[in-house]
């Protein structure tokens, strides 16, 4: 893996197995013996900028579109039921973590939101928030760049609130949508 794939997947990690997004307790099948194995694979088709947030909407719509099958556990006897016998169970989801990503230019004077190919070429500093839509910061990742003060940190967080509002609305939308189509 390149350094910008290390980058995105430590990023992603943060942002849904640590703010523990995915109720991993519902995986379990029996306890200490068998559990389901959730692994998010994402290609990247075209690159023109901040992957880091494309990935996390990506992963987190995937989670919340993904559906398993339901399993009946009598005794020592586990039973996967077939589509044609059960419908299959969605995962249990705590929250959406939604990630921001900001460029910083010019000392930090100026910033951007969702950075560009180009402007991640020449940006002088950048930050990614990981938030919910009840305002909860599950991760805060600044490696490297300008310093930052707090209250730049704080006006971030306020666009980054608005942000995620947006983005988990329409991600809620699509899976309806296409809840409806099924």
């Amino acid at each position: 893996q390149t350094d910008e794939e290390v980058l995105v997947s430590r990023l992603i990690e943060k942002a849904m197995r640590r703010s523990r997004a995915l109720d991993t307790e519902g995986l379990c099948i029996v306890a200490g013996e068998k559990v389901w194995s959730i692994r998010v694979d994402i290609h990247f088709l075209d690159h023109d900028g901040n992957l880091v947030d494309a990935a996390c909407i990506a992963a987190i719509t995937a989670l919340l579109h993904f559906r398993r099958p339901d399993v009946t556990v009598v005794g020592e006897d586990v039973t996967i039921h077939t589509l044609e016998q059960r419908n299959p169970v969605p995962l249990s989801i705590h929250h959406i973590p939604i990630c921001t990503t900001f460029a910083f230019f010019n000392n930090g004077e100026r910033m951007v939101v969702d950075p560009t190919f180009l402007e991640e070429q020449v940006k002088e500093g950048d930050m990614t928030i990981t938030l919910n839509v009840h305002k909860e910061v599950c991760a805060l990742s600044k490696a490297g760049g300008i310093p930052m003060e707090i209250d730049q940190i704080l006006q971030c967080t306020k666009i980054a609130v608005v942000k995620v509002a947006e983005i988990t609305a329409q991600i809620q939308a699509a899976l309806e949508s296409d809840a409806k189509k099924r």
